[in-house]
């Protein structure tokens, strides 16, 4: 008899793989979801987000004026391109400097600069301030003293220069990072797969002869008779002897 090299895939093996490996895939599944629970949930550091939104002011002629429509749109562009100056002129040692001054030297100016994040949509001269911190309280005070010293810092860096805050910080409710469903999704994803894996490649790593249909395929041998299992043997006979006695009752 030939040693078996190639592998054989159909969806009766397939299906037979599945059904003998259920319960480990399910507790492999299991296990993963569930640990990626506690684990976020009670291991990880939770990261609570303030924003505050900050506005790119600019001078308007009287409405009346015969060139105001033009002035008006000129001095909008004017300000989108402003946005990012603006937001480069923040991100700077010397404002985050100012910052921690500000907030009583509980951070440094590099602690503040890696909380801290400027974005903008390049479409309106409207940018946005979030600081992520541990404590929710922590990070509402840092946006709200960031709403403070910004005007100030960017009227000293550029005399006709002004910033207003057209949306305040508010306490976070709730943290922003982890997701908890998130990672639970990409546990369950990641048990499923290593779960299968793992059961097919056991299976194949296997050299003993599986089924009865392997005999023909494998050693071109007929099956002139085999061993049943006894197990379903017993449990078949057990039911047929009850259907019999129901049925006599």
């Amino acid at each position: 008899m030939e040693e078996r090299d190639e592998i054989l895939i159909s969806p009766k093996t397939i299906i037979e793989v599945l059904k003998k490996n259920l319960v480990f895939i399910i507790i492999t599944v299991l296990v993963c979801t569930v640990g990626s629970f506690f684990i976020t949930n009670f291991l990880v550091t939770k990261h609570y987000t303030s924003s505050i939104s900050l506005y790119v002011e600019t001078v308007d002629l009287q409405a009346d004026s015969p060139n105001s429509a033009v002035y008006s749109l000129n001095m909008q562009n004017y300000a989108l391109k402003l946005v990012n100056t603006y937001i480069r002129m923040l991100d700077t040692n010397t404002f985050f400097t100012k910052l921690a001054d500000e907030l009583g030297d509980k951070y440094t100016a590099a602690q503040l600069r890696s909380m801290v994040t400027f974005t903008s949509d390049d479409t309106t001269e409207v940018f946005n301030v979030s600081v992520v911190s541990d404590s929710p309280t922590e990070s509402k005070i840092i946006a709200d003293t960031i709403a403070e010293v910004a005007p100030d810092t960017i009227s000293n860096l550029k005399s006709n220069a002004k910033l207003k805050v057209c949306d305040e910080a508010q306490m976070p409710t709730k943290p922003s990072s982890p997701s908890v469903s998130r990672n639970v999704i990409i546990a369950f994803a990641i048990g499923l797969v290593l779960s299968l894996v793992i059961s097919f490649v056991r299976h194949f790593l296997d050299k003993k002869i599986k089924y009865d249909d392997e005999m023909t395929t494998i050693c071109d041998i007929p099956v002139l008779a085999a061993i049943p299992s006894f197990d379903t043997y017993i449990n078949q006979k057990g039911k047929n002897g009850g259907a019999k006695d129901n049925g006599k009752e």
